[in-house]
């Protein structure tokens, strides 16, 4: 058994080089402040008196923790959540919690599929026992689902339209298996292409000879152009990746919740589908991919902050300035936010932490030029040729933009994986491919 020495030694060798996390006491007071801010009531402190007095001791704190350990995504998750709700946003006067009466509730045995829903809203409750819950559930909402905010936009789709728990267990089952294969497939391709194990290899570089054990359709992909496949490979690879995330917790606590020990509210078929449409891509190029498509876990402290600062200076949010600072303020902080991925002292790379966390921002960063050619375009097009193309040839210039846009700066995260070493492993301990060529099953050793 390994002393408490031993153990520390290894967190702390884990969370310098492999996976940045937690490294001093400071890095867990923002974690007692925030909610605390949020219980003291309007009648003890006012929203100007509650700001001043709470963040700067939260952005201290982690700018204490950030010193001690570089920065990583909870971290600066936490610190731009304190800013949207004690400075963007007045939530004990315009947040209220959407509570959902159930079956159960009324004494009915009928499914919960087949009766109409009452929907009771709960603004800030003036008792603590009660507050304590509102002020807890608040801050884990990070999608504010089941919660009106007094932002039109966001309070009419609440409360969200729902599926049925069978439906929803059906969407989540075909999802995984899905997001199972395609990193399967993903990493059987990565492993026979030097470009995701060999520093410094740039993704157009072409590929080499074929082995004559090569399969057929690893060959026959070698046909397209490297850059184009590698960034299929990193595409696929991300959101199987962030879709498993999703989606593997969930089905059980659908499943607890069907037998009684899960709170209703709490149900993931309760809430909206972590991806959108995929429609909306071809409709509308990266603003479908990243506003409608792309999961929005992070849109609610993201964007607000460009909200706030056009709210401050008299801008219209809708305008051209308002949506220009909304868009630029999300994908600032989501580059920002991204760079705590990079532990402070990457063990297997041979580029510095900074030029790697770059890197990953950079990807970020590099939508938001884009989306103003893309807007500039979009209403030029409208504007002086009006209908002028078949609407199947203007959906396959939208995909053939996106897909050049996305090859163009994909790369950009490929740089700091392959530093990280990610593609060293396997990311599922059974494979199907490996099995079929011979190799086996199982991936994982101990």
């Amino acid at each position: 058994m390994k002393s408490l020495a031993e153990v520390a030694e290894f967190y702390e060798h884990l969370t310098h080089h492999i996976v940045p996390g937690p490294n001093s006491y400071s890095y867990f007071v923002p974690f007692l402040l925030l909610p605390l801010a949020l219980l003291t009531p309007p009648s003890v402190l006012s929203r100007s008196q509650l700001a001043f007095l709470f963040l700067p001791a939260i952005f201290a704190c982690q700018i204490h923790s950030w010193y001690a350990a570089g920065i990583d995504v909870i971290s600066v998750d936490l610190a731009l959540w304190s800013f949207v709700l004690l400075v963007c946003r007045d939530p004990r006067k315009t947040h209220r919690r959407i509570w959902i009466s159930t079956p159960s509730d009324s004494g009915e045995n009928r499914p919960s599929d087949t009766v109409e829903d009452i929907v009771v809203e709960e603004a800030y409750p003036e008792k603590l026992a009660k507050r304590i819950p509102w002020v807890f559930t608040l801050l884990v909402s990070l999608r504010l689902t089941g919660w009106k905010i007094g932002d039109p936009s966001h309070d009419k789709t609440q409360p969200p339209a729902r599926l049925s728990r069978s439906a929803f267990l059906r969407h989540a089952v075909k999802t995984v298996v899905q997001s199972y294969l395609i990193l399967d497939a993903a990493a059987f391709y990565a492993w026979t292409d030097p470009y995701f194990t060999t520093s410094g290899m740039e993704v157009g570089q072409p590929f080499p000879p074929p082995n004559a054990q090569m399969a057929t359709w690893l060959v026959t992909l070698r046909l397209l152009p490297p850059r184009f496949l590698r960034s299929c490979v990193l595409a696929g690879q991300i959101y199987a990746m962030v879709t498993g995330m999703f989606y593997v917790p969930l089905i059980p606590m659908v499943g607890l919740n069907a037998v009684g020990i899960l709170p209703y509210e709490w149900s993931p078929h309760t809430w909206p589908l972590p991806f959108g449409r995929f429609s909306a891509i071809p409709e509308r190029g990266l603003r479908g991919l990243w506003g409608d498509w792309w999961h929005g876990v992070n849109r609610q402290f993201t964007a607000p902050p460009g909200r706030w600062l056009a709210q401050a200076l008299g801008i219209p949010t809708k305008s051209i300035t308002g949506f220009a600072l909304l868009m630029i303020s999300a994908f600032f902080f989501s580059g920002v936010m991204h760079m705590g991925l990079i532990p402070p002292e990457p063990e297997t790379s041979l580029l510095s932490a900074r030029w790697m966390r770059l890197h990953i921002a950079g990807f970020f960063w590099a939508q938001i030029p884009a989306f103003g050619l893309e807007l500039a375009v979009s209403k030029l097009v409208a504007r002086f040729i009006p209908q002028a193309l078949d609407w199947s040839v203007t959906k396959a210039l939208v995909i053939a933009w996106t897909a050049a846009w996305l090859c163009l700066t994909l790369p950009l995260l490929a740089v700091p994986f392959r530093e990280l070493g990610y593609w060293h492993y396997y990311p599922v301990p059974v494979s199907l491919l490996q099995g079929l060529s011979g190799k086996g099953l199982w991936t994982w050793t101990w």
